[in-house]
């Protein structure tokens, strides 16, 4: 989501979301994307679980699932 949106549905100025998530969260913009500068213990783990569940499903599959079908990114995007 865009600060302009979350602004906007918060009814406060965009320039304070923007000290939120830079300067509160410690997030950076990477490619148009707000993402973490630092992953927490938590955001490893979270990594780790979701890259096993994948190759989990992929080797039940036997490889007949198409790895390009799969997304990285927020859920909104999809």
């Amino acid at each position: 989501m865009k600060t302009r949106k979350f602004a906007l549905k918060l009814e406060i100025p965009k320039s304070m979301v923007h000290e939120i998530v830079h300067d509160t969260l410690g997030y950076q913009k990477v490619s148009a994307r707000w993402v973490p500068k630092m992953l927490t213990e938590d955001h490893k783990l979270q990594r780790v679980e979701i890259s096993q569940r994948l190759l989990l499903r992929c080797q039940q599959d036997n490889g007949d699932e198409d790895m390009t079908h799969i997304g990285v990114g927020p859920a909104e995007d999809f």
